[in-house]
C-alpha cells in the first residue's frame, strides 16, 4: 500500500508502533526491576543465613553416560564436608567450576533444594547437578609462526577416554625448521582437579638447522610429566629419556674435518695432536655428530601476571627452568635458565618494558656439552639487530655452535601513533643486547662467566608493532652498536612474527 496516497493511515500506524514500543519498554523495565529486587532479597537472605547449620544430604547427577562415578566423587568430596549454608554454596560453586574446566561437558547446571528425605536431619540440602557431555572425538588444525619459522599442525583428540576426564591426543606438525613432528600424549587429571594433571607422551621430531648450523637433528623419546597450578605459579615436573642424532652435516660444516683427513693420510702423530688441540678449542659440529642418549629430570616454574602475553601494558613475567641429566645414557650436565619481564604503563598510551634472561649449562664427566643441549642467542624475538642464533661462538664464520653461558637484556618503549590510537598498533624504540660464551674445561667456571661482560653484542632501533588476534608482528629498523667478529648482523629492516618477544 502506498503511504503517500493514505497519509492519515500511515501516520496512525506510526503512532501505534511508537505506543507499542513505549509500552513494551516500560513492561521490560518493570520486569527487570522486579528481578533486581528479587535478587537483592535473595542475596540478603543468603547473607543473613550463611552461618546457619546446613549440610548436603544427597548429590544427584543427571545427563551423564560415559563419565565414571568415581570422577564425580573426587570432585564433589570437598563440598560434602561443608556445614553451613555459605560454605555449601561456595563449595558447590567451586565443584561446578571444576567440572566445567575439565572440558568434557557442554554445560553444568546446579540446583539447590530442601531434602525430600523424611529421615533427613534439619538443614539437609539436596544438590541436583545436570550436565551434558561433549562429543568424544574432535580435530584441531592450526599454524604456528615464530623465531623466523612457520609450521602447520593437526591434532586428533579423544575426550574422556576411560570416563575419568582423560585426554588422548595425536599431534602432527610440519614446518620450515621442524620438518616433521609426531607426538602421542595421554593426560589425566589427578582426583578430578583440572589444575593438576599427569601425562605420558612419546614423540619424534626432525629439526632442520641448516640455516644457521649446517646440520639436522632427530629426537625420539618418551616423557612422564606432572603439571600443577599453585599459589606461586604454574609448575611442570618431567622425567624423560630421549635419543638424539646429529645428522646430514654439510660437507663444509667444519675445517677440522678436512685437516683430520689430510693428516690421517700423512702423519698419525699430527692427527693425535690436532685431536687434543681441538678438544680445548672451539667445539665443532662434528664433535657432536652421531647418536646420544639423554635421561633427565626437569622442573619449570612460570608466573605470568601480565595483562597480555603478546603486547602487555602492565604486569610481570618470571620463568625458572632447571634440568639435571645423567641418570642413564651418555649425557651429563646441570642446566639452569631464568627469564623475566616487567611492564609499566606511563600514561597516554606509553608503555615501558624491560627484560632480563640468563642461563648456565655445566657439563660434568665429559670435556664438553652436546650441541643439542646448548643455548642459542640472537634474532627478531631474542636480540634484535642480529640474525637468528647469530650471537656467540661460530665455526668458519658460518655455523653457530651455541654456548654454555649466556645473558641477555632489553628495554623497549612503546608509543601511541597519531590517528591510530584506536588500533592495536604502537611505535617501538628499543635497546637490547646479549652475550653467549662456552665453558672452557681447562679454566675455572667463574672465569668463563666473567667473559660474558667482555664480549657483549648490543643493538638499538625503532619500528612499529602490531598485535593481531593470533600473533604479534614487528617491523624494526635495527642498528648494531657493538658486535664480535663471530656475530652475524641484521642491519636495517628486520621482521619479527611470533608470541613472545624480549
Amino acid at each position: 500500500m502506498d503511504n503517500d496516497k493514505f497519509p492519515l493511515r500511515a501516520h496512525k500506524n506510526v503512532v501505534e508502533t511508537e505506543e507499542f514500543l513505549s509500552n513494551d519498554f516500560e513492561a521490560r523495565a518493570k520486569k527487570y526491576k522486579e528481578y533486581e529486587e528479587a535478587a537483592i532479597k535473595l542475596n540478603n537472605l543468603v547473607f543473613d543465613t550463611k552461618d546457619l547449620p546446613f549440610y548436603i544430604h544427597s548429590f544427584q547427577i543427571h545427563g551423564t553416560q560415559k563419565t565414571r562415578r568415581s570422577l564425580f566423587e573426587s570432585v564433589i568430596y570437598p563440598a560434602l564436608q561443608a556445614r553451613t549454608l555459605g560454605s555449601v554454596i561456595d563449595e558447590v560453586r567451586i565443584t561446578a567450576d571444576k567440572l566445567n574446566r575439565l572440558d568434557i561437558f557442554k554445560h553444568v547446571d546446579v540446583l539447590l533444594d530442601n531434602s525430600n528425605d523424611p529421615f533427613a536431619q534439619p538443614g539437609a540440602i539436596d544438590v541436583i547437578l545436570s550436565a551434558e557431555e561433549k562429543s568424544r572425538f574432535w580435530i584441531k588444525t592450526g599454524t604456528e609462526i615464530g623465531n623466523d619459522a612457520g609450521s602447520a599442525n593437526i591434532s586428533l583428540n579423544v575426550r574422556n577416554v576411560f570416563g575419568g576426564a582423560e585426554t588422548l591426543e595425536t599431534y602432527m606438525s610440519a614446518g620450515t625448521q621442524t620438518s616433521y613432528v609426531f607426538e602421542f600424549c595421554l593426560a589425566k587429571p589427578i582426583n578430578g582437579n583440572p589444575d593438576s594433571k599427569v601425562d605420558i607422551s612419546a614423540y619424534r621430531l626432525t629439526r632442520n638447522n641448516q640455516s644457521f648450523s649446517s646440520h639436522d637433528e632427530i629426537l625420539q623419546g618418551i616423557a612422564l610429566r606432572w603439571r600443577v597450578l599453585s599459589k606461586l605459579g604454574f609448575h611442570e615436573l618431567t622425567y624423560g629419556t630421549s635419543w638424539r642424532q646429529i645428522c646430514n652435516i654439510a660437507s663444509d660444516a667444519t675445517l677440522r674435518h678436512i685437516i683430520i683427513l689430510f693428516f690421517k693420510k700423512t702423519y698419525a702423530i699430527c692427527l693425535i695432536l690436532f685431536n687434543q688441540l681441538f678438544i680445548f678449542m672451539n667445539f665443532s659440529i662434528r664433535e657432536s655428530a652421531g647418536h646420544s642418549l639423554k635421561s633427565s629430570v626437569t622442573h619449570t616454574l612460570v608466573r605470568d601476571m601480565r595483562d597480555d602475553i603478546m603486547l602487555p601494558s602492565r604486569g610481570y613475567y618470571v620463568k625458572l627452568f632447571q634440568e639435571f641429566a645423567g641418570f642413564n645414557g651418555d649425557v651429563y650436565f646441570a642446566k639452569n635458565e631464568f627469564e623475566s619481564q616487567i611492564n609499566f604503563p606511563l600514561g597516554k598510551g606509553f608503555i615501558l618494558s624491560a627484560s632480563l634472561r640468563n642461563g648456565l649449562l655445566f657439563p660434568f664427566k665429559t670435556h664438553q656439552s652436546k650441541i643439542s643441549d646448548r643455548f642459542f642467542l640472537g634474532g627478531a624475538q631474542s636480540v634484535r639487530g642480529f640474525k637468528l642464533n647469530g650471537i656467540g661462538p661460530r665455526e668458519n664464520k658460518k655455523d653457530s655452535l651455541g654456548g654454555d653461558v649466556y645473558v641477555a637484556a632489553g628495554v623497549s618503549l612503546f608509543t601511541p601513533l597519531p590517528k591510530l590510537t584506536k588500533y592495536p598498533v604502537k611505535g617501538h624504540f628499543f635497546v637490547n643486547g646479549g652475550s653467549l660464551v662456552q665453558i672452557n674445561s681447562s679454566r675455572r667456571l667463574a672465569q668463563s662467566i666473567h667473559n660474558l661482560t667482555k664480549t657483549p653484542s648490543v643493538s638499538a632501533g625503532v619500528g612499529v608493532v602490531y598485535r593481531s588476534s593470533i600473533l604479534r608482528l614487528e617491523v624494526n629498523f635495527c642498528l648494531p652498536l657493538i658486535a664480535t667478529n663471530t656475530d652475524k648482523l641484521k642491519k636495517g629492516l628486520q621482521l619479527g612474527l611470533g608470541f613472545n618477544f624480549w
